[in-house]
């Protein structure tokens, strides 16, 4: 189980449903859920494990993105200047929350891995202006569900 805290004012259905149309992605159910209930925050425990190049590596949420008009953690902003802007992620890739040291926790919007929890790294980058969206290169997946995602978060 876990808490969140330092969240945003609540949102509704009509908010996501915005957004949505805005980066042209359907979110998953789990996670619409989760920025239902809780729209964006820090999160206890934020620790979770993957694998990077057959190792396993650890990291930890910092912040999950919020739907407000915030400066720090906006949701949207996430999604214009690394999704419209610099084309820094593929087009069915959400970025979700950040850890400390600037990478991305991200969720799939596409077809053959919709609702895949992955980590991105922003020390591989790729150009999806000039590269395929099924480059991967710089993504790890963490989990297959947002739920599955959630319940696998640890302690440090």
């Amino acid at each position: 189980m876990i808490t969140l805290s330092k969240t945003e004012p609540k949102i509704n259905s009509s908010n996501i449903a915005e957004l949505e149309e805005y980066v042209g992605l359907t979110f998953p159910l789990e996670y619409k859920k989760h920025l239902l209930q809780y729209n964006g925050g820090q999160c206890e425990p934020n620790v979770f494990s993957f694998f990077e190049n057959g190792k396993k590596t650890d990291s930890c949420i910092d912040y999950f993105l919020a739907i407000y008009d915030g400066e720090y953690d906006n949701l949207k902003e996430y999604i214009k200047i690394l999704k419209i802007d610099e084309k820094r992620l593929p087009s069915h890739i959400l970025p979700i929350a950040d850890d400390p040291g600037g990478n991305l926790i991200c969720i799939s919007c596409g077809n053959n891995d919709f609702g895949y929890i992955y980590f991105w790294d922003h020390e591989k980058e790729v150009d999806y202006s000039v590269e395929d969206d099924s480059n991967y290169s710089n993504l790890y997946l963490i989990a297959k569900s947002f739920n599955q995602f959630i319940e696998e978060l640890k302690e440090e």
